[in-house]
């Protein structure tokens, strides 16, 4: 069985889902579920859904710890939760409006992430969300990158988001990720990053994803999207980046890969909340 390391947030998701359009100062009838998420928690949970062995590093409000620890466990995750004593597990709420979503962010005790739990021993591949990322700054996730190198792990990273990539500095976020080997931004993320390099030069696969339009793995492959009723797009990116590394860990061909991951991500928009 491959083993995968996942380094990211964990998030309490409260999704937010309105039919009609938004009424400012009124009452807007919704629905409304709440259930854990996060990038990261959300890749790891696709992913071992898949059968690959993962384990999910994050950090949380210590009150919560042992509650989530089980509750991945339910998900055949293999959660170290670093605990926090000052600050709560990170929340998100996600309001559901048709296809676009927009995000109210607290990350909360995921400011605070050491990865010092992290094991590469028999492991295949590092994957770091983008939001870790920018937790641990430059020096320490090149540390880990070149640790992951010199063990014969390969690192493939989620970019996470455009807006807490600028705020981080564009630059110094791909300074931060240099020697991935994977790379997973949507249009947005790709956009914005393109501006100051050349991905396919930093990256040897560098995987676009961009919604109704489909994926293109640059210079290799493209892939339409599916057409499916979309309910709620959250997590879909992480469930397409977990099918894609799943199959091409598998063995399989980029373009192969791409196309299954376009079908399990069309799957994935299909039901409210971020993960299977």
């Amino acid at each position: 069985m491959k083993r995968v390391v996942v380094l990211g947030d964990v998030i309490e998701d409260i999704i937010v889902i309105s039919d009609s359009a938004r009424q400012l100062n009124t009452d807007n009838p919704s629905e409304i579920s709440s259930k854990p998420g996060g990038s990261g928690a959300n890749f790891a949970v696709w992913l071992a859904s898949l059968g690959v062995e993962v384990e999910l590093v994050a950090r949380v409000g210590a009150a919560d710890r042992a509650r989530l620890t089980n509750y991945f466990e339910t998900k055949f995750v293999i959660a170290k939760l670093e605990p926090d004593d000052k600050l709560h597990t990170g929340k998100i709420v996600v309001l559901v409006e048709g296809n676009n979503r927009t995000f109210f962010t607290d990350r909360g005790a995921n400011h605070g992430l050491t990865a010092k739990s992290a094991d590469l021993s028999k492991t295949d591949v590092l994957y770091l969300s983008g939001y870790a990322v920018m937790s641990m700054g430059i020096q320490r996730t090149q540390e880990l990158i070149e640790k992951a190198g010199s063990v014969g792990v390969l690192v493939a990273v989620d970019p996470g988001s455009k807006s807490f990539i600028s705020q981080f500095g564009a630059p110094e976020f791909l300074e931060a990720i240099s020697g991935s080997d994977f790379i997973f931004p949507n249009a947005d993320e790709y956009e914005l990053l393109s501006r100051h390099a050349n991905l396919q030069e930093l990256f040897p696969e560098v995987i676009v994803t961009s919604g109704e339009e489909g994926a293109e793995v640059l210079g290799l492959a493209k892939s339409p999207a599916f057409e499916v009723e979309v309910i709620d797009s959250t997590g879909a990116g992480d469930a397409f980046a977990a099918k894609y590394l799943a199959q091409r860990l598998a063995g399989l061909e980029v373009v192969d890969a791409l196309r299954d991951a376009n079908a399990f991500a069309a799957q994935a928009v299909t039901k409210p909340g971020g993960q299977p």
